[in-house]
């Protein structure tokens, strides 16, 4: 089972003391207690076993038999159901308040999602690359935020994300959505990704085009077998 880092003592420390000075506020429902309280995770919470591309019944896996011949994934897991008010305002929080304490606790919930899928022990994740622009914009990237709180090395710098491409909500279906984010990404480093296990980590998947899209280029690249795993779906 994948966990997360555990933290340092100076660190357990200081997070104590601030929250005693500055108690803080859930970005899900503003209470005072915690960024992330456990009736938001709840509301926000993923019950069901249903394929992330065609809705039938998938297991564990989170992709049915005949959409994983379609796809380059071995599976596709997520915690939340993005469509509830609860998990829309934390992730907006997260991304454009700019609430990065937020980050572990979102890598909480990923590994929720993780803990009955079958992962190879030799696994290696990849954060979702931002176009350089956006990242810049934004100051960060927010997959990156998430992966460093998974106890798994990581790779960067191996892929890179050449066009810039509206967000996926902007998109009118999924069709459009693969047309637009087609040659998105380039592979820069092929002997970083070349018969590895890649687990690859993001914020959020509305259609799954991005991730398709990224797992091909690193299947052609000669990249072993791919995973993926969101807080989001929906």
């Amino acid at each position: 089972m994948i966990s997360q880092p555990k933290e340092a003592v100076w660190e357990k420390v200081i997070h104590t003391a601030l929250d005693m000075l500055f108690p803080p506020l859930c970005a899900g429902c503003k209470k005072h207690g915690e960024l992330l309280c456990k009736a938001c995770k709840e509301n926000a919470l993923y019950k069901g076993n249903e394929c992330f591309f065609c809705g039938i019944k998938a297991g564990t896996s989170g992709i049915c038999a005949t959409c994983k011949k379609i796809h380059s994934l071995e599976s596709l897991s997520w915690q939340w159901r993005y469509s509830t008010d609860e998990a829309r305002a934390v992730i907006y929080a997260f991304k454009y308040r700019k609430k990065r304490a937020l980050a572990s606790a979102l890598a909480g919930e990923l590994l929720c999602a993780l803990n009955n899928v079958d992962l190879p022990e030799n696994l290696i994740l990849m954060p979702m690359p931002l176009h350089p622009q956006k990242e810049a914009e934004r100051g960060f990237n927010q997959a990156e935020l998430i992966a460093r709180y998974i106890d798994l090395p990581m790779t960067k710098g191996a892929v890179s994300r050449i066009l810039k491409t509206p967000p996926q909500a902007r998109a009118a279906s999924r069709q459009e959505r693969i047309k637009q984010i087609h040659g998105a990404f380039e592979v820069i480093k092929s002997e970083s990704v070349r018969n590895k296990n890649i687990l690859i980590v993001d914020d959020v998947a509305t259609t799954g085009a991005t991730i398709c899209e990224l797992a091909r280029m690193l299947k052609n690249a000669g990249a072993n077998k791919i995973y993926a795993a969101v807080v989001a779906h929906g």
